[in-house]
């Protein structure tokens, strides 16, 4: 039996204290951070949890997406790996008081004759570390996946009790990023896969959500964490971000949120008027600087996708529309040739010209809603409005990759790519 895992650290150790977080208390996402640093240069490193102690040996063998997760891999990442005493000290704000009100749920994997079921606990507290370490690695049963939910205005053990007075009174604001929601736009990757290609749409959201957040809305302590396969969670942990009451939530992504046409919608987006507002100028910015190796790597504007970019061109530009209808009817080239000569039939700057003086001012509301269209995230609203929405904890392991949900550093979102994942499986 043989688990994978990544070294990262070159102090050693995967999971060794950072001198950084022993002084003063530093911001929550920053602190939860400097545990563990994005290193893409990093060797892969084998445990073999058989041996006692357990031996470990350099490997060159390259991941797989499925890996087949043990319940002996999951007890020594926990034990020896897993910065159990870090999570707790983030979950609670250091606060012994927070953290017995603070909801997590336990996620188990049940084998039977034909099958494997998951078994999920709710409302489940803790006291400290060391009550939370021992459900993890200490038990008959590990768990394989833990999610973190609200604080609530009593001791979660308490809620039975409480009547109708127990309430959920804190928690991050949390946003959700599935590259399921991009399928009809990548062509890379089908279904479970994914590649750096279609990584760059999970790079621009990360881009876009970060600076919004920062300039529109002030906030500072924000925390990316990979999901473990496809996708990407953001935890706004500012002390008014964790008191916002549901319907702030709401007001907050239904303005974050541009794609606002619903499956039965050919056009989802609609900017008109509001064009020159900083939220729109500022995402059709990062989009439109990302947009030619789009345009390459996804080819855009295939066949199936020339109706759509039809509907967002008004009818006076007859010559834009002539030279999409005549690439409908069988006019063969590719996406960005084809989308350089829209541009000309526009007189606006093609993508590459954009780098020279990049200004969304000059672009007309449809030609925004066209960019927005093929390349602004995808965010579940859902997991944003609930304030009781549980999110699965950082440092995780998927039970599907064996891929460990690890911090991003959102600054260096270029530098970071799925496959360099450390990995238990």
């Amino acid at each position: 039996m043989v688990s994978t895992i990544k070294q990262r650290s070159s102090e050693g150790e995967w999971g060794a204290h950072n001198p950084q977080a022993r002084g003063s208390k530093p911001r929550a996402a920053s602190f939860l951070f400097a545990h563990f640093s994005i290193i893409p240069e990093a060797v892969w490193l084998c445990i073999d949890v058989t041996s006692t102690p357990p031996c470990f040996y350099i490997s060159t063998m390259p991941i797989s997406d499925d890996s087949i997760v043990t319940e002996a891999n999951l007890r020594f990442y926990y034990k020896h790996l897993c910065p159990v005493k870090e999570l707790i000290r983030w979950v609670s704000y250091e606060d012994s008081n927070v953290l017995c009100k603070r909801e997590i749920s336990l996620t188990y994997q049940r084998e039977t004759s034909s099958d494997t079921n998951e078994v999920y606990i709710r409302w489940q507290t803790y006291e400290g570390v060391d009550q939370f370490y021992q459900t993890l690695c200490e038990r008959d049963t590990v768990p394989f996946k833990f999610d973190i939910g609200a604080i609530y205005n009593r001791r979660v053990s308490l809620m039975q009790l409480s009547g109708g007075d127990f309430r959920a009174v804190e928690r991050e604001l949390v946003f959700d990023i599935d590259m399921d929601d991009y399928d009809e736009f990548r062509t890379c990757c089908t279904e479970k896969k994914i590649c750096r290609k279609c990584w760059r749409f999970i790079r621009i959201a990360v881009e876009l959500i970060t600076k919004t957040l920062q300039v529109d809305f002030g906030y500072k302590d924000i925390l990316w964490v990979y999901s473990g396969r496809r996708g990407i969670h953001c935890w706004v942990c500012d002390k008014r971000a964790r008191e916002l009451p549901s319907d702030g939530r709401i007001a907050i992504i239904e303005y974050l949120n541009l794609i606002t046409g619903g499956d039965g919608y050919v056009k989802k987006v609609s900017l008109f008027s509001c064009e020159q507002h900083p939220l729109v100028q500022r995402s059709f910015d990062v989009c439109y600087s990302n947009f030619k190796d789009l345009l390459v790597e996804q080819n855009l504007l295939s066949l199936k996708h020339l109706p759509t970019i039809l509907e967002y061109i008004p009818e006076k530009q007859q010559h834009a529309r002539k030279l999409i209808q005549d690439a409908i009817n069988g006019g063969s080239r590719d996406s960005l040739s084809l989308f350089n000569q829209l541009c000309d039939s526009l007189s606006l700057p093609n993508p590459h010209e954009y780098q020279s003086k990049r200004d969304p001012s000059v672009f007309p509301y449809y030609f925004i809603e066209i960019v927005i269209a093929f390349s602004y995230p995808r965010l579940d609203v859902n997991v944003t409005k609930d304030i009781g929405h549980l999110l699965k904890s950082p440092f995780c392991v998927h039970a599907k990759t064996g891929r460990i949900c690890v911090p991003v550093d959102h600054e260096h979102i270029d530098k970071f790519y799925p496959e360099n994942v450390p990995t238990v499986g």
